[in-house]
C-alpha cells in the first residue's frame, strides 16, 4: 500500500482542489488495492511466459452500440479468450471473450462475460469501477511509460484516463499515477445484460459492452498495416461469497494489472 508521504508528493501533480485530492487519494489506495487482490508473489522475469499476439483485422460494417452483438462483422473479428488469473496460476471461474477489429475512423471491441451473479451499482464517470465488476483495456502506440485506461461495467459506467508508470530497469512497475482530467470525447458503448444486476438472489447468465474508441481519442491517426501497439484487457469478476478475479488476456504474472512491459502485442491486419 502506498504510504501517506507517498501520497502527499503525488497530490499537487493532479489535485488542483480539495475535492480533487479526495478523488485522487481513493483512487490510488483503490489501485493499490487492486494490486494485492492479485496475490501474485515474486517471480524469476526470466521464466515468465511471454505476451501475447493477435492479428487485428481490418474490416468494414455498421454496428449498433446496443451490446446485442448481432452484426455481421463481429463473427470477423480477432477472438480472444481464454483470460487466466493475472499471476497467471489457475483457470478463470467463469468465461471471458473480447472480439477486436479496425476500419479508417476506429478500434472495436465486444466483451461477453459470462456471469452468474452480475455487480454492479456505479454509474458516474470516473467512478471505482473496479471494486465491483468493470471491463478494462491498457494501450499505448508509443511508450510503455504513458499509456490509456478505459474501461466499461455492466450498467454502461465509463471510466478513462491517461497513466504515468515509473519503470525499473527490468520493466517492473515501480509507481504510476493518472491523469483523470483526460476524457475520450468521441468514445461510444452500449451494453446488453442477460440477468439482473445487483441482485445475488437470482442466477444471472452473461453481460456484454460493445465499444467503439475513435483513434483521436488515442492521439493516433489510423494505424498502417504490420504496425504494432502494446495493450492488454483486463476484468473483475465477483459473486456473492465468491473471491474476487483479477482476469487477464496476457496475464503480468507480477502484482496487479499495470504492468505495461507485460503488454500484449496488438498487430493491425490489412
Amino acid at each position: 500500500m502506498m504510504n501517506p508521504r507517498s501520497l502527499c508528493r503525488l497530490l499537487p501533480q493532479y489535485a488542483r482542489t480539495s475535492a480533487q485530492a479526495a478523488v485522487t487519494i481513493l483512487v490510488l489506495f483503490a489501485f493499490d488495492s487492486a494490486s494485492a487482490l492479485s496475490g501474485a508473489e515474486p517471480v524469476d522475469l526470466a521464466k515468465l511466459l511471454p505476451p501475447k499476439r493477435v492479428v487485428v483485422p481490418k474490416l468494414k460494417g455498421d454496428l449498433k452500440l446496443d451490446g446485442k452483438l448481432e452484426e455481421s462483422v463481429w463473427k470477423q473479428a480477432a477472438v480472444l479468450k481464454p483470460f487466466l488469473p493475472n499471476n497467471g496460476g489457475g483457470q478463470e471461474r467463469e468465461g471471458t471473450e473480447v472480439r477486436l477489429w479496425f476500419d479508417d475512423q476506429a478500434l472495436h471491441m465486444a466483451w461477453t462475460c459470462t456471469d452468474s451473479d452480475i455487480q454492479a451499482t456505479f454509474t458516474k464517470r470516473d467512478s471505482r469501477f473496479w471494486e465491483e465488476e468493470v471491463a478494462e483495456f491498457f494501450v499505448t502506440a508509443g511508450g510503455l511509460e504513458r499509456y490509456f485506461e478505459l474501461q466499461w461495467n455492466p450498467l454502461g459506467g465509463v471510466f478513462d484516463a491517461i497513466i504515468d508508470n515509473e519503470l525499473a530497469a527490468d520493466g517492473v512497475s515501480k509507481k504510476f499515477t493518472g491523469n483523470w482530467d483526460y476524457t475520450a470525447q468521441g468514445m461510444k458503448s452500449g451494453v446488453f445484460v442477460k440477468g439482473t444486476v445487483a441482485n445475488s438472489a437470482d442466477k444471472d447468465s452473461f453481460w456484454q459492452v460493445e465499444v467503439s474508441v475513435p483513434f483521436s481519442d488515442l492521439n493516433r491517426s489510423t494505424p498502417k498495416p504490420g504496425e504494432v501497439w502494446r495493450a492488454n484487457f483486463y476484468r473483475f469478476n465477483r459473486g456473492k461469497d465468491q473471491p474476487a478475479e483479477l482476469l487477464s488476456w496476457s496475464p503480468t504474472q507480477l502484482a496487479g494489472f499495470h504492468q505495461p512491459s507485460r503488454f500484449g502485442y496488438l498487430q493491425f491486419g490489412k
